[in-house]
């Protein structure tokens, strides 16, 4: 600033006030990015954003890793797994979650973050599609997540007061749907606390947290403290274990932990089943689904991109640890006979009766709250970003005064209340495990692509993570997703793939920017570097087609037509506008006309890139436009141009229903495209024949001079708007290639490129699949029907050797042919392709050489217009390269 104002000094009062003014300008700017963003002062004025790293990040993940495993389930990992594979167990998931959190804190740190957590970093990734299937899927798994923790809370109330077994009463009833009416007032509370807001959350979190801390402490403690204890007894409802049977707390003993060490699958009594290291590591992983409780607060935190990353590594660290620590603990003191059939055996080993049961209740219900309020903002963000339509329209009308998204709550209240009725834990968990999983893999993949895509504006402040970590932890996500339970995840894969067609499909396109394109971009480019013309050989040869079409609302059948004759080659739609960059108004004419042509394109669905030139000449802008078009090796090698015409054309965009192309324009619009036919209307009208703008004769002949001057292969098309589309079955229709030239030369067909150029064009018409149902027909025209016999052979013969499937045609010209003027010649040519077309869908002729004289530019148009008059749709043809080969 200093410098700004010693710079002042020097300057006039005009030009010191205009640096002010710019200072100003600059500095409302930034504050306007910040609000906007969720970045500076600004973005502290919203009333939602009150949480801090602390209350908003690290304690509702850290008691969401606690969730039900910590008081509850602890013994059913270590029993079943023994200490070797539980150490392995938690030190994958540990690892797993690492790398999918090194992946959170690089998306997180590069921009700002709103509401919806891991589905808005997804989507904002990796675009819509993906990120709504996966924010949907994600949804589900914060869903099933707060089942398994409101269930892992009943449980321990049962335990504690259930009538048949109840360790500090028996006065509650346990049997038949009490369990599912207990939890469903729980369901209840919960619904209360998320309705108030994300403040009452937090508040209601630190109460829990402290809670948990100190119940955790007691129990450490404990474990040194406590001695010996023989006479435990089994719970009520372990029906596989006589309960007369003495269960025994060792305290340390070297003895049972070396019991411990190894695992032990056998059958579980809750669920009377076998146990296997994948049911347990579902079990074991609900654990550490809890790594986006804080992301899913993104959008009630002050400073998301701060706080997500730091809260969430420590709590991931501190949870690894006193999980880990609880562990060895276990396996030196429990015998595995009470950690395997007394999952509650922590509360009956403590000291201080009903600790255990406390922090059992408070850190499950914690857990369950935390994915309930996940859950609900998720949704929000779905519905806010249109993901599902109208199916979620109520839910983003749905906001209290301070923000508060109450009908999404209310409907994940709905979700959470029908899945209640499930009842068991151990059956809901691989569900959650395997959504989780998934989601962590996309979010590792997502991280990946923005790192490989190299784009500069990826440049996250949190830098200890790389491409390997974000591979490392997709892949590990996934082959983990199928361990824990292959049925569930190929499930899961396919819901996942359904969701994306279905958003796809129903999505309108946003402004997020899409990863795909970024990705597509940096391959692309690599691979046009290494495509050398140098090594182009005929025999590789395909059509690449440069269309120049100054109206599309007059060319959309022979779009389409061309779209079907470019055998997978290059195909560029280009056209030139008349006028000067300097005029008011127009780059903004321009910017609509693009976008009109990008809509219209992607609703025909060819494949076709758009070029646009700029030139009050408008042969100029064609060359501009033959000379530039494409990009590196991938230039086009045949230009196509309609027919010089002064009648009245028809608007083909304005009748849909008249269109004769494939499907009708509009037929195939879908939700993402529904703004395309506004784009559409910017097309420019027809304009008529009087029009000033309208290339002349000269110009129109001077192109076709241009194209073969830079040796393209040309194409001129007249009657296209008369085509109508052959069916698979329209084996009474041909394709006929008239191989001949008005005035045949002495050469030989077979040396002759043009001819050559109009038989591979043909072929490769009559190969595409709606024209594989027509006849390809080769009309020899002879003067006598000796000499057409020979000729015959000759065509067979030459289409044998090309491999082109084909019917050889005699035509008789008449006697008097070679002596008539050259106009009666073009008429009487006329004449006799009209004679024999009275079932052709698609004519192909030679096209004569225009004349090097100017003066004679409109006789040869003339003749032109002589020689396809009143014929079936017509490419008249011209080769100037080698199309075909016979080598290997």
């Amino acid at each position: 600033y200093k410098s700004i104002t010693f710079i002042e000094g020097f300057m006039s009062e005009e030009k010191e006030s205009l640096l002010r003014a710019s200072i100003q300008n600059l500095s409302k700017s930034v504050q306007r990015y910040g609000v906007e963003s969720g970045l500076g002062p600004g973005a502290a004025a919203d009333s939602r954003k009150t949480l801090g790293t602390f209350s908003g990040v690290f304690v509702p993940c850290t008691l969401s890793m606690f969730s039900a495993i910590l008081f509850l389930r602890m013994g059913y990992i270590v029993g079943y797994g023994g200490v070797i594979d539980t150490l392995i167990m938690f030190t994958l998931s540990f690892f797993i979650v690492m790398m999918t959190i090194l992946s959170v804190c690089a998306i997180s740190t590069n921009g700002a973050i709103e509401g919806g957590g891991a589905y808005f970093m997804i989507s904002r990734s990796i675009g819509p599609e993906f990120g709504g299937a996966m924010g949907i899927i994600f949804f589900f798994a914060q869903i099933f997540g707060s089942t398994v923790y409101l269930l892992g809370l009943v449980d321990a109330i049962v335990d504690s007061f259930g009538e048949d077994g109840g360790n500090f009463g028996k006065f509650l009833p346990e049997h038949g749907h009490w369990k599912n009416l207990y939890g469903s007032c729980i369901l209840l509370i919960m619904l209360f606390v998320v309705l108030i807001g994300a403040e009452m959350f937090a508040k209601t979190n630190l109460v829990i947290f402290a809670i948990v801390a100190v119940t955790l402490v007691i129990n450490i403690v404990n474990f040194i403290i406590q001695k010996p204890i023989n006479d435990l007894h089994p719970p009520s409802d372990n029906s596989m274990l006589n309960h007369t049977v003495n269960l025994t707390y060792t305290s340390w003993s070297r003895e049972t932990f070396l019991e411990n060490r190894a695992q032990n699958y056998t059958l579980d009594y809750t669920t009377k089943r076998t146990t296997s290291f994948e049911t347990v590591f579902a079990v074991l992983f609900t654990g550490f689904t809890g790594v986006f409780a804080g992301s899913n607060m993104s959008g009630d935190l002050k400073n998301a991109s701060k706080s997500i990353p730091f809260g969430t590594v420590l709590s991931c660290i501190v949870s690894y640890f006193i999980y880990i620590m609880l562990s060895l603990a276990i396996a030196f003191t429990c015998s595995r006979t009470l950690i395997q059939n007394d999952y509650l055996f922590l509360e009956h080993i403590c000291k201080v009766p009903g600790i255990t049961t406390v922090g059992t209740f408070s850190v499950t219900f914690s857990a369950s709250l935390g994915a309930f309020i996940g859950a609900s903002r998720i949704l929000e963000a779905l519905a806010l970003d249109d993901i599902l339509g109208s199916l979620l329209s109520v839910v983003k009308k749905g906001r209290s005064r301070r923000g508060n998204p109450w009908v999404a709550v209310v409907v994940s209240w709905v979700f959470l209340q029908a899945l209640l009725f499930v009842g068991s834990l151990n059956l809901i968990a691989p569900f959650v495990a395997t959504f989780s999983l998934l989601t962590y893999a996309t979010v590792n993949m997502a991280c990946l692509a923005l790192d490989l895509a190299g784009a500069p504006n990826f440049r996250p402040t949190f830098v200890y993570f790389n491409k390997y970590t974000s591979l490392v932890g997709f892949v590990s996500s996934i082959v983990m997703a199928f361990v824990v339970n292959p049925v569930y995840a190929s499930t899961s894969f396919g819901i996942s793939v359904m969701l994306f067609v279905f958003i796809m499909f129903r999505t309108p396109g946003s402004s997020w920017g899409y990863i795909s394109q970024a990705l597509i971009f940096h391959q692309v480019r690599k691979y046009l570097l290494m495509l050398d013309t140098r090594k182009d050989h005929v025999k590789f040869w395909r059509p690449s087609i440069l269309f120049l079409c100054k109206n599309p609302r007059t060319c959309i059948p022979s779009i389409s037509f061309l779209n079907d004759m470019k055998k997978g080659g290059l195909y560029v739609i280009g056209t030139n506008i008349v006028g000067d960059l300097r005029e008011p108004g127009f780059v903004s004419k321009l910017e609509d006309q693009n976008m009109a042509w990008l809509s219209l394109v992607q609703v025909l669905g060819v494949k076709a890139f758009v070029e646009t030139t700029v030139d009050r000449d408008v042969r100029n802008g064609i060359q501009n436009l033959i000379m530039t078009a494409g990009l590196g090796g991938m230039t086009p090698n045949t230009v196509v141009i309609g027919f010089y015409d002064t009648s009245e054309s028809k608007d083909f965009v304005s009748e849909p229903d008249g269109l004769p192309c494939k499907k009708p324009l509009f037929s195939k619009l879908r939700r993402n495209q529904s703004d395309s036919r506004g784009h559409i209307d910017k097309l420019p009208e027809i304009e008529t024949h009087t029009n000033n703008s309208r290339i002349t004769v000269d110009s129109y002949i001077g192109v076709i001079k241009d194209v073969m001057a830079l040796r393209k292969n040309l194409c001129i098309l007249r009657h296209f708007d008369k085509l109508k589309r052959p069916s698979a079955s329209s084996s009474a229709l041909f394709i006929d290639v008239w191989p001949v030239p008005p005035h045949p030369a002495q050469t030989h067909i077979e040396d002759d490129t043009t001819s050559m150029f109009l038989l591979q064009l043909s072929c490769i018409l009559h190969m595409v699949g709606s024209w594989g149902g027509t006849r390809l027909r080769v009309m020899a025209i002879s003067p006598s029907q000796t000499m057409g016999a020979t000729e015959r052979v000759q065509l067979e013969g030459i289409l044998k050797i090309l491999r082109i499937e084909a019917h050889v045609q005699t035509v008789i010209q008449p006697e008097d042919y070679e002596t008539l003027p050259e106009v009666q010649k073009y008429q009487s040519l006329n004449q006799t392709v009209r004679e024999n077309s009275q079932n052709t869908v698609v004519t192909f002729m030679y096209l004569p050489r225009p004349p090097q004289s100017e003066d004679r530019n409109l006789d040869y148009l003339e003749k032109l217009t002589i020689l396809s008059e009143d014929l079936p749709p017509t490419l008249l043809v011209s080769g100037l390269s080698k199309v075909t080969t016979t080598e290997l």
